[in-house]
């Protein structure tokens, strides 16, 4: 009676493990982010590992195909008709614009599109609602909208000289525009001006960044991720201008910038492939509402801040869960 009990059991995992399988053929699963970048791989790699912790076992179980659009939205486009072509049964689409991509190719399919790292699901036209996701059709995922007033709260508490932030953005890049409105509505709130200097590709980052030295007394980058693939220029900026620089992307720690708040990106992929599980066990994606990420990190470079002669003050000290010192990240003890 407990052998069969066990059998039952069995395969009962094995039915809700491959709902979307067909006569043993894998699923396959395409994922496609718009730019290399750690924050975006760390996504990527936490869907990956959640499918595997969950069963999934690649090569027999699911198949990926994975792709990155370089910054390119023309990309972004052949990639999800390629997926379309190759009659994925699932696509895991990293960052808005691989997400509009990839609903604007899938439009009038039943193929579920799960996004993730997305600003504002709503406004870049994904979803019509993300709470009631019930007239979303196959379109749902995890959103990392961040909290831009206590990120330019935070640089204005490093320094009372600090009055002009500047940002360099990508207008092209929905999440992006989004996020510079929002902080602008925050600086005028907290008694800051925001200085805007527009980038729209990689390659006129730097341009974007030296043209803001001189005129702003602290930097601040959202998660564009147009700015983020070429952070290096803009920490060049930032030290010549001896002024501090602030990202919305835990990741890019150790590359110069002085301080980095937000979310853990291998966790959001985590956090996104238990929505994918959820419909590959045969739930759609209209019954998911837009999932939220949370617990917010503040991590200070100490090498970074030492370059530009700044100190950190004790409140910002205390906010922080991590400090990268001597050229490591240690975690603090509080």
């Amino acid at each position: 009676m407990k052998r069969i009990l066990t059998l039952v059991i069995v395969g009962v995992v094995l039915l809700s493990m491959s709902a979307l399988a067909t006569n043993g053929t894998p699923i396959k699963i395409g994922i496609c982010q718009i730019v290399e970048h750690p924050a975006l791989d760390a996504v990527r790699q936490g869907v990956i590992d959640s499918l595997t912790a969950a069963g999934y076992v690649e090569g027999t179980d699911v198949t990926y195909l994975l792709a990155n659009a370089q910054g390119d939205m023309g990309t972004a486009l052949s990639i999800a008709q390629d997926f379309k072509s190759q009659n994925v049964d699932l696509v895991v689409a990293i960052a808005t614009p691989t997400a509009q991509a990839a609903v604007q190719v899938f439009t009038g399919t039943d193929t579920p599109i799960i996004f993730a790292a997305v600003t504002d699901p709503v406004a870049a036209g994904l979803v019509l609602n993300d709470k009631d996701p019930s007239a979303n059709g196959n379109v749902t995922g995890t959103s990392d909208l961040i909290p831009v007033a206590s990120d330019i709260a935070l640089l204005k508490e490093l320094s009372p000289k600090i009055k002009k932030i500047g940002m360099v953005y990508n207008p092209g890049e929905a999440n992006s525009v989004v996020l510079t409105n929002l902080a602008v509505a925050a600086a005028k709130d907290l008694g800051v001006t925001i200085v805007k200097a527009v980038a729209d590709t990689s390659a006129n980052v730097p341009i974007a960044a030296q043209s803001l030295i001189g005129r702003i007394d602290a930097l601040y980058v959202t998660t564009d991720n147009t700015v983020v693939s070429a952070i290096a220029s803009v920490v060049g900026a930032a030290e010549e201008g001896k002024i501090p620089f602030l990202v919305a992307d835990p990741t890019s720690i150790g590359s110069g910038v002085t301080l980095a708040t937000g979310f853990d990106y291998y966790e959001h992929g985590l956090l996104t492939g238990s929505v994918v599980q959820q419909v590959l066990n045969g739930k759609k994606p209209n019954e998911i509402p837009v999932t939220y990420q949370s617990k917010t990190l503040v991590v200070l470079d100490l090498d970074a801040a030492a370059k530009i002669g700044l100190t950190f003050p004790q409140s910002v000290i205390d906010k922080a869960s991590k400090v990268f010192y001597g050229g490591a990240l240690w975690k603090r003890a509080k």
